[in-house]
């Protein structure tokens, strides 16, 4: 499928870890192309080139690209960013290294706190203001101070320079001539100020963003202008836009000055892929498993819309307090490397082969069993058939990579492959658990949406250890996150921070306040190049007296009165019962935070697949692993020579270029209208739609 498109195509790609995913659609024809290159780390303008050019695409064709990396996520969690200068209140220096009084693990008395983004205690420096809680100054900024100190600074050559002031979250009168110091002083190099990055009443939570922001300012920058002129130099001419951790998009100059938006960009995509493509097969409650090269992602979609949250860390204890589309993380991709622990027992992953040198099987350098090796072993895959047999497998090679694992394990190859794609399910099955039955969803109740290179494979067997009695597998699933990119709108979020007590609030002031804040994501929207009428959503944060932590309560949009307040003190009520299982009635509630979210609707295509009339469905079957009925011959399908209302029962393997969909014996298979596949698994318990 990759003859060249028409003028106008649409365009997605998405960098992951080990592979770069491009989705191209056409809207004059309908046509869909997607591809799979390996990714480039070092070079990440050229792997977006090489994308482009596998799908026989020319730039200038291109009217739309939407771009979700890693390279934010890989900084941070690597360690990779910039050296930060945090210019904090006076007194306050400490505040990213004493963190919170909460530990990882209760009992271990060798635990440390997490070391935060800055690299020497140094590099925290105090600045001589204060605000009270109310924005009023106590202390004026010592401005002639903060200038030595910045001249002083430029003799080191910071890199980024990161500002947070107590309270700037009322009053950021002093953020902004503090920036504008710092700007004068050192010029060129990159701040960012917390009133911007986080204007959120926690400190820590507020520090600890700001300084992520600066960490990544850089290498953002960096990465934009390297794409802007690598696509640019190839024909691009159409301005070009970056996925947004909330499954929005934003203007790629944007993302380099906004680069914490940026974090979990690649995996938005593959959420807003599941929300629409389960509404479209009739199945809006999702669970999702994307499960790739590096890493599998989970998540919950309820109603067709997704779950969006703003407790997003770096690493445990390491926050950074932005809004994301709520997704949980775990190192068991393809390329999760197995091992065995100081007592002896097998683990898979978190560390994974990543492109480079990538799974043994690949024959680029791998020597180190991986989950790919095992699932090729079992006969799980098809090594001529591998990127639609663009990149051929090598068996020898894995059996190689399992051999010496096997014997320390006392296994053979077979058995220990199989044991190594159990781990790796039970991992994500324990994954889902935590989006689902600690948060009071019953599994049962939801379809399995599987996507990313490997989902497919796995989900039959996560799906049956969580009795989830369908799973749904979309089209291309080894590029939906590239595919989810095509159906993102425009999306801003702002929050306005203020304490009320629900016994003495002013809706007059949270009326204003609203219409302040809408406006200003109004006219971000307006700044990203959207001229429509956008959607506005507004919530509250809100928290019984005495609490910790508060949950988003709607509220509708529109002008604010003691009546709406009352409606969202009601929806609290609701979300608190349904979290915990209980609500107070009467009791004084805390408003924390208001928040509008504002977003502008782009022009999604209906994704259907093309079927492919010029080749067979049915392939040579294949004998096939399945752990307790040991080879069982398979049958072998191909994906998109296969008509709507097909019913396949298993055990058989279907094949695509990007993926392999594995039905286990015992469950079936069938094709929709649109080319989803859905499969039954017929586990105990599951509950019918």
């Amino acid at each position: 499928m990759n003859d060249s498109l028409a003028a106008g195509v649409q365009v997605g790609i998405d960098t992951g870890g080990t592979f770069t995913d491009l989705a191209a659609f056409d809207p004059v024809t309908g046509r869909i192309v997607t591809v799979k290159t390996p990714s480039m780390p070092s070079e990440p303008g050229s792997a977006l080139v090489n994308a482009l050019a596998a799908a026989n695409l020319d730039p200038a064709s291109v009217e739309g690209l939407i771009h979700g990396t890693t390279v934010a996520t890989n900084a941070l969690i690597e360690r990779t960013g910039a050296r930060v200068t945090l210019l904090i209140s006076a007194g306050h220096e400490d505040v990213p290294y004493i963190q919170r009084i909460n530990r990882q693990t209760l009992y271990n008395l060798r635990w440390q706190k997490p070391r935060p983004l800055l690299r020497s205690r140094r590099d925290s420096i105090g600045v001589e203001e204060r605000l009270d809680s109310h924005g009023r100054v106590v202390v004026p900024l010592d401005r002639a101070a903060l200038e030595q100190t910045c001249r002083a600074l430029a003799v080191s050559e910071p890199e980024a320079v990161a500002i947070c002031f107590l309270f700037s979250y009322v009053n950021p009168e002093h953020e902004l001539e503090a920036k504008a110091i710092v700007e004068r002083v050192l010029p060129g190099v990159p701040v960012s100020v917390s009133h911007e990055v986080a204007p959120i009443w926690r400190e820590y939570e507020r520090t600890s963003t700001v300084v992520a922001d600066a960490y990544l300012k850089p290498l953002m920058g960096r990465y934009v202008g390297s794409l802007t002129r690598s696509l640019g130099e190839e024909g691009l001419r159409a301005p070009w836009t970056i996925m947004k951790s909330n499954g929005g998009v934003m203007r790629a100059e944007a993302a380099a000055a906004n680069p914490i938006q940026t974090a979990q960009s690649g995996p938005a995509g593959g959420m807003l892929a599941a929300a629409t493509f389960g509404v479209q097969a009739g199945l809006p409650d999702l669970l999702t498993l994307d499960m790739g090269g590096t890493s599998a992602d989970v998540g919950i979609i309820l109603g067709g819309e997704q779950r969006h949250t703003t407790e997003y860390e770096i690493e445990w204890g390491v926050p950074a307090a932005i809004p994301l589309i709520d997704i949980k993380s775990i190192g068991a991709g393809g390329g999760s490397i197995a091992w065995q622990d100081a007592g002896g027992l097998l683990r898979v992953g978190p560390e994974s082969a990543r492109a480079t040198p990538g799974p043994a099987c690949y024959g680029l350098g791998g020597v180190r069993p991986t989950v790919t090796d095992a699932n090729l072993m079992l006969g799980r895959i098809d090594p001529g058939y591998f990127l639609g047999g663009r990149m051929r497998l090598d068996r020898g090679l894995a059996e190689a990579a399992l051999a010496p694992l096997a014997a320390d394990a006392g296994m053979d190859i077979v058995e220990l492959a199989s044991s190594i794609v159990e781990i790796a399910n039970e991992n994500m099955a324990s994954a889902i658990k935590m989006v689902s039955l600690e948060r009071g969803y019953d599994p049962r109740r939801f379809a399995l949406f599987a996507f990313g290179g490997a989902g497919p494979l796995h989900a039959a067997s996560v799906a049956r250890a969580m009795r989830i009695p369908k799973v749904l597998v979309p089209l291309y699933p080894g590029n939906a996150s590239a595919m989810g990119m095509l159906l993102a709108d425009l999306r801003v979020d702002k929050v306005w921070t203020q304490a009320f007590r629900s016994t003495e609030v002013d809706a007059a002031l949270v009326d204003r306040q609203f219409t302040r804040i809408r406006d200003a994501a109004i006219a971000d929207l307006r700044a990203e190049g959207f001229a429509g009428q956008p959607s506005i959503a507004y919530a509250i944060s809100m928290r019984y007296l005495g609490q910790n932590y508060e949950f988003d309560a709607p509220i509708p949009a529109g002008t604010v009165t003691p009546e709406t307040l009352q409606q969202a003190f009601d929806a609290f009520g609701d979300i608190h019962a349904e979290r915990y299982g209980y609500r107070i009635d009467n009791e004084v509630i805390e408003l924390v935070s208001f928040r509008v979210t504002a977003a502008g609707a782009r022009v999604k295509p209906r994704l259907e697949a093309t079927p492919d009339a010029q080749e067979s469905a049915a392939r040579p079957s294949r004998m096939v692993h399945f752990r307790g009925a040991g080879f069982l011959e398979s049958a072998v399908y191909r994906r998109y020579a296969m008509p709507s209302g097909s019913r396949l029962s298993g055990p058989c393997v279907i094949e695509e270029a990007g993926s392999t969909t594995l039905v286990e014996p015992g469950t079936t298979a069938i094709v929709l209208p649109d080319g989803q596949i859905v499969i039954e698994t017929n586990a105990a318990g599951g509950m019918k739609r």
